[in-house]
């Protein structure tokens, strides 16, 4: 047998207690495979909408669905560059709905992809939401919050506790959307074993903790872990809406390929 990585994954989303509708999104590409050995991996991706209700919803979904199409069709080798591409075509059809629609006038999106290809991750990312990977002992926080809150709390002026509660904090400096042009920060290579696990999600969490992430998702299936930490958020006052991507890295076998049957698939396909 031949040994490689593939994943458990589970996803949720709610709208919260005070806002009408859900402007999040996600998804997961290729929907029905959990293999890390293909050329391109899994997918991840979360996104926050906004820009109005009609707006907001319209911009995290196509989003996600620009960043599925595109990511795979995109024709570099390179996994960054597939993850650059992928987030300029996002960008670039959420801004000309935006800019020519009076319906989506001024709709923009936050958006945090992860791809899991082989024994690696790889993240592009833009916005609040957030990437974090979680180990039998630490929880690391893989993406920075593009906010100017943010940014106080990484120089030191305001306490994290301070930015948890800052009345500014979900201002951001970069969205999808909101200009031609986007630097999307791109984190590539950081390896990954079994036992791995990696969580996306929109600021809805915010009133959750780092340690009761982690201990959360490790005592619990992605599955469980995901209702669980929806239901904090809401039990918190769920001001926000909340979206959770979990994925568990593990061990799988795969049967080595014969030379039999590789030629005996070349064969029926001549036959066609």
């Amino acid at each position: 047998m031949e040994q490689g990585l593939s994943i458990t994954f589970s996803s949720a989303s709610d709208r919260g207690l005070k806002r009408e509708d859900n402007q999040d999104s996600c998804g997961k590409f290729p929907q029905d495979d959990s293999s890390l050995q293909t050329p391109r991996g899994q997918l991840f991706v979360v996104a926050d909408g906004m820009g109005g209700h009609a707006g907001g919803r319209h911009a995290s979904q196509l989003a996600v669905q620009a960043l599925g199409e595109a990511y795979f069709a995109a024709t570099p080798e390179d996994i960054r560059q597939c993850l650059q591409q992928a987030v300029a075509v996002a960008n670039q059809r959420i801004y000309e709905a935006s800019t020519t629609s009076y319906e989506f006038y001024g709709m923009g999106t936050t958006c945090t992809a992860l791809v899991l290809q082989g024994e690696a991750a790889h993240i592009a990312h833009v916005g609040d939401s957030r990437a974090y990977r979680i180990t039998s002992d630490t929880i690391e926080q893989l993406t920075q919050d593009h906010s100017k809150v943010a940014e106080m709390q990484r120089l030191g002026i305001i306490t994290e506790e301070e930015a948890r509660r800052h009345p500014e904090k979900s201002h951001l400096y970069r969205a999808l959307g909101i200009y031609t042009d986007l630097e999307a920060d791109i984190i590539t290579g950081l390896a990954i074993k079994p036992g791995d696990h990696f969580l996306l999600c929109t600021d809805g969490l915010a009133k959750v903790g780092a340690q009761e992430l982690k201990k959360i998702i490790l005592s619990h299936s992605p599955a469980k872990a995901c209702k669980r930490l929806i239901a904090i958020a809401n039990a918190r006052g769920g001001d926000d809406n909340a979206t959770v991507q979990i994925v568990r890295v593990r061990q799988s076998s795969m049967p080595k390929r014969s030379l039999f049957s590789s030629l005996a698939r070349r064969w029926r396909r001549s036959e066609r």
